[in-house]
């Protein structure tokens, strides 16, 4: 989180609303650095075990793989949280600058809008994967509770960009910007 974040604003629901960012960024970078971790222990664990017994271990690449999506996903809200997503900024020069505090309100909204259609979406695809008891065909594990990640990236995105609307001094200066 960038300077900027640490200073606490001067509204009571502002540093709530602060508080609750900071444990929310600190919960979903420790969930990606974990998975991260698991993915790499279960790469390391095929490889020790190609080279000691001339056979990897079974369902390690699957987990590997399962792992770092969970992470990848768990980066969308990051990249969303510092700054760091993709933003078109191809249309900027066209509005005054006085302009760019409503239109930042007004592109946090929209993209709360998003991402709370997007969790409707995640929620239908995760409930029909899991009536349809689908399960990976070497684990044998149900799926639905790590495809369930895309509704907690998407819920937490709208979540942060309400939060930016209603309170502009949170949201984080983009890193482009930054550099």
């Amino acid at each position: 989180m960038s300077e900027e974040q640490q200073i606490v604003p001067p509204q009571r629901g502002a540093r709530a609303a602060q508080r609750f960012l900071q444990v929310l960024f600190r919960l979903e970078c420790g969930i990606a650095v974990f998975f991260l971790c698991l993915s790499a222990a279960a790469l390391l664990a095929d490889i020790f075990t190609r080279e000691l017994f001339q056979f990897g271990l079974f369902g390690s690449l699957r987990v590997a793989v399962y792992s770092t999506a969970i992470a990848a996903l768990i980066g969308f809200p990051i990249a969303i949280a510092t700054g760091s997503h993709i933003r078109v900024t191809a249309l900027d020069a066209l509005v005054p600058r006085s302009w760019e505090p409503a239109l930042g309100r007004v592109a946090n909204v929209v993209s709360a809008a998003i991402c709370i259609f997007f969790v409707y979406w995640a929620a239908f695809y995760v409930a029909q994967t899991r009536d349809f008891g689908e399960t990976d065909p070497s684990l044998a594990i149900l799926v639905w509770p790590i495809q369930s990640v895309l509704v907690w990236m998407f819920l937490s995105g709208a979540v942060r960009y309400i939060i930016y609307a209603l309170f502009p001094a949170l949201q984080p200066q983009e890193a482009e910007a930054a550099a």
